[in-house]
C-alpha cells in the first residue's frame, strides 16, 4: 500500500488531530532517520502508522487484543489505553499491508519502549515525543536537542519525565516503561 492510500485509510480511523501528529511524527522520524542512518522510507511509514489504533473506543482495543490474541499486560488490562500500540502494528500489518518487523515492532514499543530498543524503535519512540505539533511539556527543548545528539540521552530522559508524570498521576504504571528506564539507566552507567 502506497502513502497516499495509508493516508486515505487514517483518514478514516484518526481524528484531524491526531492525523496531523501522525504527520508530525512521520517527518521528525524520518529527520532523525537522516541523522542516525536508518532508513529513511521505513521510519516515515512506522510514524505515519504508529497510532493507527488510537482513536478506538478504549473498550474496543481490549476486546480486539483478545480477538486477536495479542499479549495484555496487567496495566494494559487496567489502562487498555496502552495497547494501541500492539493493536496498530496488528492492523499496520493486516489492514495496510506491511510486513516488515522492524517497523511492526517500533510501532508495538512507541508509548513504553523496552529494553536494547533497535535504533527503529528508539526513532518512533522519540519522535512520538518531540514532533513539532505537540504541545509544549516540561524540558521538551532539552529533549528535542537531545534527540538529534544523544539518541540514548533523550530515550532516558523522555523516560524519566514519563515515569515522574504518571507517578503524580495514576496508581498504574507500565512495567514495560519502567523496565525499559531501569535498562537504559544501568546502560548509562556502564
Amino acid at each position: 500500500m502506497d502513502r497516499k492510500d495509508m493516508i486515505d485509510k487514517l483518514k478514516g480511523k484518526l481524528t484531524d488531530k491526531r492525523l496531523i501528529h501522525s504527520f508530525g511524527v512521520e517527518y521528525t522520524a524520518a529527520c532523525m532517520a537522516m541523522r542516525y542512518g536508518a532508513d529513511i522510507q521505513k521510519a516515515r511509514i512506522a510514524g505515519l502508522l504508529h497510532d493507527n489504533a488510537k482513536c478506538l473506543p478504549t473498550d474496543d482495543k481490549l476486546k480486539k487484543c483478545e480477538k486477536f490474541k495479542l499479549p495484555i499486560s496487567e496495566s494494559e488490562r487496567a489502562n487498555p489505553d496502552l495497547l494501541h500500540g500492539k493493536l496498530g502494528a496488528y492492523y499496520a500489518r493486516e489492514k495496510y499491508g506491511v510486513k516488515d518487523e522492524e517497523i511492526l515492532n517500533a510501532i508495538t514499543y512507541h508509548t513504553t519502549g523496552r529494553p536494547a530498543m533497535t535504533l527503529m524503535d528508539k526513532i518512533i519512540f522519540i519522535a512520538d515525543y518531540i514532533e513539532p505539533n505537540r504541545k509544549m511539556i516540561f524540558e521538551l527543548p532539552e529533549i528535542r536537542q537531545e534527540a538529534f545528539t544523544d539518541i540514548d540521552t533523550a530515550v532516558l530522559h523522555i523516560l524519566k519525565n514519563t515515569l515522574e508524570y504518571l507517578d503524580g498521576k495514576t496508581d498504574i504504571i507500565d512495567e514495560m516503561t519502567e523496565e525499559t528506564y531501569k535498562y537504559y539507566l544501568r546502560q548509562r552507567n556502564k
